[in-house]
């Protein structure tokens, strides 16, 4: 990456948070913007800051991690969410997918791993593991088909995104523009109903358009299923 990445951390863990910011300001490429406690500080800050990537806790004193992902969504778009979290149940996995956050950790991870997972989501890539997602399948919705299938082109794409390809690269197999290959990307939100890209990769499995093999093993220090913006 050209320029620096900018992280703001927001953990009601002080200590931790503490923790956090030392191990990411001591990489030359990353810019730590400010430290946080809560969901409110975060989502009203974030938009001045303009972190490249909010590194959020799940549990907060007023709040989730993903209400702060579905937040910036809005007020924000341009700003990556990553949760940390030492609660990884289907209930906060799921609801970490719907929320548009580009991605899940434990707080379990090691420093070093958390430093890279920024970075990686920094230059787009989304960050589950297949273990993950194969239990938001599990808790996934009720069966049902699509109204509007995806075409042939939208299950390239899919695929390319599951397996971990980045855009340029997908853009470039398929032939075509990265503008037109974000344009597929949002026909492919549209119709599995998804509000982010590895929500969509989890639902598309779920139904069968495509496999968890699909995803290449590429996450620091263990197996994820990543999928580049």
């Amino acid at each position: 990456m050209s320029s620096q990445v900018r992280v703001l951390i927001v953990d009601d863990e002080r200590l931790f948070a503490e923790l956090m910011r030392v191990a990411l300001s001591s990489a030359p490429d990353i810019e730590v913007v400010g430290v946080l406690h809560d969901a409110a500080s975060a989502i009203a800050s974030a938009p001045a800051l303009r972190p490249s990537i909010v590194l959020s806790d799940y549990h907060l004193p007023d709040g989730t991690g993903a209400d702060v992902a579905r937040s910036l969504r809005h007020a924000a778009p341009s700003i990556s969410v990553l949760i940390l979290t030492g609660d990884p149940s289907s209930a906060v996995l799921a609801d970490v997918a719907r929320s548009g956050a580009v991605g899940h950790l434990t707080k379990a991870r090691d420093l070093d791993d958390v430093v890279t997972a920024v970075r990686l989501a920094a230059g787009g890539e989304i960050l589950f593991s297949p273990g993950e997602l194969q239990r938001l399948l599990v808790a996934g919705r009720p069966e049902q088909s699509l109204e509007d299938p995806l075409t042939v082109r939208e299950l390239e794409v899919l695929r390319m995104l599951a397996g971990g390809a980045s855009t340029a690269a997908a853009a470039d197999l398929l032939g075509i523009s990265t503008a037109t290959l974000r344009a597929h990307v949002q026909a492919i939100l549209r119709k599995l109903g998804a509000h982010s890209r590895l929500e969509a990769v989890a639902e598309a499995a779920r139904l069968g358009l495509i496999t968890l093999e699909t995803s290449r093993d590429r996450s620091p220090g263990r197996g994820s299923a990543l999928a580049r913006g």
